[in-house]
């Protein structure tokens, strides 16, 4: 229902019961991990043994999915592979502006703002096909704004609105608490004791997928490559874009990190030039991660970052 429904009712029940008062639940991060939601035991018996489905992303600009990646979102799909029968969750924070905007886009595509059943939404856009009750009817996609995030299920097999509730409300449910989300944070100084290399990874920002720091690269006996990163890190995976400046030129490079007990270990593969500056590695991709060079934390750490800048 609206949130001015639930409002409603909740000035009603606190003039009934005097001084009781409203629990809300207070999330402030989308999922880190596709496969620690609540979107699997939410889906229908008609849909048995579902599964997490990892995917590679790679989002096309002007699409829902490429919006979401951009405020630190996170896509997940779950379902039958083999028999591409399943559903697609986006999460993506969000005070309303960027809803506001694709709804734009989602009207044009046929979608149509609708009141959801036991939801205390913001805003809801439903895409369907077909006429309820009369012949073949799907729900393809449901776009829900509620309590600051934008949350998008689509998927294969909803015969009805009520069918896509139980998704909807994991997707919801599934965003992380403050002690969820401080549990999961990357936040920190990170370093490498390799034989040949000294690596310092610093990283100052962490919120939702998003990530950004400092990341200095010191060969042995090599010049220093010392720079900024950006990007995103979700399914313990670290995937961004350093920028760096070496023996006096700038260049770009795409870094993989895998997330091992308490540290990072490096991943790489082969790689290709795009527009003669970034380092970008190929698609599909054909990671060797390198686990005896892993960035551990430590105190230490942040001493040799100084020391280096």
């Amino acid at each position: 229902m609206r949130r001015l429904a639930v409002i409603l009712a909740g000035v009603l029940f606190l003039s009934a019961c005097g001084n009781s008062e409203p629990v809300e639940t207070n999330y402030v991060s989308v999922p880190l991990s596709c496969a620690d939601t609540k979107v699997l035991a939410a889906f229908p018996e008609k849909v048995p043994n579902p599964k997490y489905l990892p995917a590679d992303w790679e989002p096309a600009e002007g699409t829902d999915l490429f919006e979401a990646y951009k405020v630190g979102g996170i896509a997940c799909s779950y379902g039958i592979g083999e028999a591409e029968v399943g559903a697609t969750v986006i999460w993506a924070p969000d005070d309303g502006s960027l809803f506001n905007e694709l709804s734009k886009g989602w009207k044009d595509a046929g979608l149509q703002e609708i009141d959801l059943a036991d939801i205390d939404e913001e805003k809801a856009f439903v895409l369907t096909e077909g006429i309820e009750g009369k012949g073949e009817y799907h729900v393809w996609k449901v776009n829900v704004l509620q309590g600051g995030y934008w949350i998008q299920v689509g998927a294969t097999f909803f015969g009805s609105i009520d069918e896509a509730i139980p998704l909807v409300k994991a997707a919801y449910e599934s965003l992380l608490s403050p002690e969820e989300s401080a549990a999961q944070s990357v936040l920190g100084c990170y370093f490498t004791d390799a034989e040949f290399q000294l690596s310092i990874l610093n990283i100052t920002n962490h919120e939702h997928t998003s990530v950004a720091g400092n990341l200095i690269l010191k060969p042995f006996q090599k010049d220093m490559a010392k720079g900024t990163f950006s990007g995103n890190y979700e399914n313990g995976i670290l995937r961004a874009i350093y920028t760096f400046q070496s023996e006096g030129i700038e260049s770009q490079r795409e870094i993989f990190l895998k997330r091992v007990k308490n540290g990072f270990i490096p991943g790489y593969g082969p790689v290709e030039v795009i527009d003669n500056k970034l380092e970008r590695l190929q698609r599909p991709l054909q990671l060797k991660w390198q686990e005896k060079e892993i960035f551990n934390p430590g105190e230490e750490c942040t001493t040799v970052l100084k020391a280096l800048e």
